[in-house]
């Protein structure tokens, strides 16, 4: 028997690192994209346009950061009621939700949660992503967004370390013809708000 286990653990693991390769390589390619659309200050892109369901894209996204959120004894909480379907770029998409789940698991507190909630009202999808971090300070929450944006290493963790993540999760936002808001404080964590289009013109 323990080589067949042997065997099975072995075609788990090359599926995992296929996964992970296949994973770089698609966000690397995002990030290159959206980089090169910073520097030249562009507002249009190519965007693969389908007709997604947010609360499986988002499902999915919270099953695949399980593992990292258990690590750091952060709970994941995904609060939908209705389907929220949208005509959106599904893996942009995906890279910028990832990237502020990731961030409210990342500057958590040990038995903190991250809670994202998806909505829709009228023509607009409602997402936000909720954490019971350390905040944001108040003279940082203006500047999280901007592209390439920079603070010296002492200050990095009362401002979360967000960078350049956040300037990518604006452009995905933008390209869709949507927007992103935060609120923060130190008593109650952080917030991200994504408002997007159900539906693109053209």
């Amino acid at each position: 028997s323990t080589p067949i286990k042997s065997s099975a653990a072995s075609d788990v693991y090359k599926r995992q690192m296929q996964d992970i390769t296949s994973e770089i390589d698609r966000e690397n390619q995002i990030i290159t994209d959206l980089l090169s659309l910073v520097k030249m200050d562009k507002k249009v892109a190519d965007l693969n346009i389908t007709q997604v369901n947010i609360n499986e894209l988002l499902e999915q996204l919270l099953k695949r950061l399980h593992p990292i959120a258990a690590q750091k004894n952060v709970e994941l909480i995904l609060d939908s009621f209705r389907p929220v379907n949208a005509e959106v770029d599904a893996t942009k998409l995906s890279l910028a939700f990832s990237n502020l789940i990731e961030n409210g698991i990342k500057y958590n507190r040990p038995g903190g949660s991250v809670t994202v909630s998806i909505h829709q009202e009228a023509a607009t999808a409602v997402l936000h992503v909720s954490d019971t971090g350390m905040g944001i300070s108040p003279e940082y929450r203006d500047s999280v967004f901007q592209p390439f944006f920079r603070i010296d290493k002492s200050r990095s963790r009362k401002m979360g370390g967000v960078g350049l993540g956040l300037a990518l999760v604006r452009e995905i936002a933008v390209l869709h013809g949507g927007s992103v808001a935060v609120e923060s404080s130190s008593d109650s964590g952080t917030t991200f708000g994504v408002t997007l289009p159900t539906e693109q013109d053209g």
